[in-house]
């Protein structure tokens, strides 16, 4: 190939990214692409003429430098022929054999494509200028001379009313494929490439333009990925742009991202140390400050990455994002420990949140998950069953101790006074706790205890209670959970029932109230028709006595 190629390619490197139109040398000096050596001299002497005398020639914005650079690029074809490539063909001084028609797709195709540049590279409240200080598109100003447009200066057209910032990438990704499918366009560059007529140009610039212009393109919508305040918007411009060749635009993105990507491994590594070094319920410190590193610093540089993930990039996205989400999990926990001293901390609930958001692996999402659960868990438990446990603890603990200072009526009275509350906790049970893993299981066994105090009470209470006993006992077994609990409070209201039937009195220091007596006659009937415990005693001796005789007899 010509010794012209490596130029050509230095050129094509300075151009590439997003400011690709922004640095042409025919954009910042206003030359036409098809001026002679001569009209580029008198160009450049205009500029600076007026530059002395403070007047704004060729691209007002543009700096000394830059225009001095421009020039520069000019004065060498190899690298000229470049940027003609990439600016305006439809000029008056023209003198291709080209159909018109191709320098007007050729034109229109630069033209969306810088405006979508350009506003991808604007200040949110600059509406010309733009934001990185680089030149806007020559035109609008006036010459040295009187104020009369120059012929030579191409201005690019404002954005036409109504043209969206999604419009415009899709009318430059759909124009550039169109033409670049077309050999004509090589043609005009080799016509060029003889007009320009310089020993040190070769059509081999054509070749090598016509090898790497699609990753030019590519390069200046992927260069905007690392800068972009919509990361997503920018993917689904990159995805207009895969017919320049899938594995080209992976790469393009990859070198634009790589070191977004080892920035924020090392984030990870670094806050995965440290909240890994801090022992045991010290962490939540550490963890605050980690959460607030990745939150500031890694999550929107993995949120970025995963918006391109799916152009082909060899970059560990995935792991990444893994990682991120696992480490604001531990954040999370560490800020919430499993304690019922305190409620969860809301930070947690926010970094659980953004970790399933960063879509982790499977394995991590289920974690997160099961995490929250339990969070949340916590969380009704302060919020609405704590208030509601606390006055039934506090009231079964009181009767309790009532009971061990054999204080049965001051614990019925306790209890009895609870029992609103314990009623409120098992219509939460089949409402906001259903769902809950632990807490139904809790209210049973805090129902169960209830019912067993209240059957001790009664028993306690006794017969002198004058009914109360056996109130005592309803409430009790309308309480009880647990089948033994309402086994043996159900035969302790029998046996109470009995006992009040047939007189005894129980659960008293008084004496039992003896049966009325009875005569000889009907002590002796009972013995004899086997009705009395002592019934088969006596007749145990009759048999006894009258065997012996018999053998008395018989001897």
């Amino acid at each position: 190939m010509g010794g012209d190629a490596p130029l050509v390619r230095e050129r094509l490197r300075e151009l590439s990214g997003p400011e690709l139109y922004r640095r042409n040398a025919f954009r910042i000096t206003g030359a036409s692409t098809c001026a002679a050596r001569r009209a580029l001299v008198r160009r450049r002497q205009q500029i600076a003429t007026a530059a002395k005398a403070g007047v704004a020639v060729g691209s007002g914005d543009a700096r000394p430098d830059d225009l001095r650079t421009a020039f520069e690029v000019l004065d060498h074809p190899q690298r000229r022929i470049v940027d003609e490539l990439f600016w305006l063909w439809d000029a008056p001084d023209a003198s291709c054999p080209c159909e018109p028609e191709l320098h007007r797709q050729h034109d229109e195709a630069v033209r969306a494509h810088a405006r979508a540049l350009d506003g991808e590279l604007r200040g949110p409240g600059e509406s010309q200028r733009p934001a990185d200080g680089r030149p806007r598109p020559a035109g609008g100003k006036k010459g040295a001379a009187g104020g009369r447009k120059r012929p030579g200066k191409r201005p690019v057209p404002r954005r036409p009313g109504g043209a969206t910032r999604d419009e415009l990438w899709q009318s430059a990704a759909r124009l550039w494929l169109k033409l670049l499918g077309q050999r004509a366009v090589w043609a005009h560059l080799r016509h060029r490439v003889a007009a320009l007529d310089d020993k040190r140009l070769t059509e081999a610039a054509v070749t090598v333009l016509e090898a790497e212009v699609r990753r030019v393109l590519v390069s200046a919508v992927a260069g905007l990925a690392a800068r972009t305040e919509d990361p997503a918007r920018l993917a689904r411009y990159c995805a207009q742009w895969q017919w320049t060749g899938r594995g080209l635009l992976g790469e393009e993105l990859e070198s634009r991202l790589t070191p977004l990507y080892e920035s924020a491994a090392g984030e990870l590594r670094e806050a995965g140390d440290r909240l890994a070094g801090v022992p045991d319920g010290g962490g939540k410190t550490a963890a605050t400050a980690v959460a607030a590193t990745l939150r500031a610093r890694v999550v929107p540089v993995v949120e970025r990455l995963g918006a391109f993930a799916g152009f082909g990039m060899s970059l560990g996205v995935g792991q990444l994002v893994d990682t991120t989400a696992l480490l604001l999990n531990n954040c999370a926990v560490a800020l919430s420990p499993a304690s019922d001293s305190a409620p969860p901390d809301r930070e947690s609930f926010g970094l659980l949140d953004l970790a399933l958001r960063l879509r982790p692996y499977e394995e991590t999402r289920r974690t997160i998950e099961q995490n929250r659960a339990r969070l949340e868990e916590a969380g009704v438990w302060f919020s609405t069953a704590r208030p509601a446990f606390d006055p039934v603890v506090a009231a079964l603990e009181r009767a309790a101790r009532q009971l061990d200072r054999r204080d049965a009526r001051g614990a019925a009275d306790t209890l009895e006074a609870a029992l609103p509350s314990l009623h409120e906790l098992r219509r939460l049970r089949r409402g906001a706790f259903a769902a809950l893993p632990d807490v139904p299981q809790a209210v049973d066994r805090l129902c169960d205890s209830a019912a067993i105090l209240l059957n001790n009470c009664a028993l306690a209470l006794g017969s002198r209670a004058g009914g109360r006993d056996l109130r005592l006992l309803e409430l009790a077994e309308e309480l009880c959970t647990t089948e033994e609990s309402r086994a043996r409070i159900s035969a302790n209201r029998l046996l109470v029932d009995h006992a009040r039937q047939a007189g005894y009195g129980y659960g008293t220091p008084y004496p039992v109230r003896r049966p009325p007596r009875r005569s000889l006659r009907t002590r002796l009937e009972e013995i004899y028709y086997g009705e009395s415990p002592v019934a088969a005693k006596v007749w145990t001796w009759v048999v006894v006595l009258l065997i012996l005789g018999a053998v008395l007899v018989l001897s």
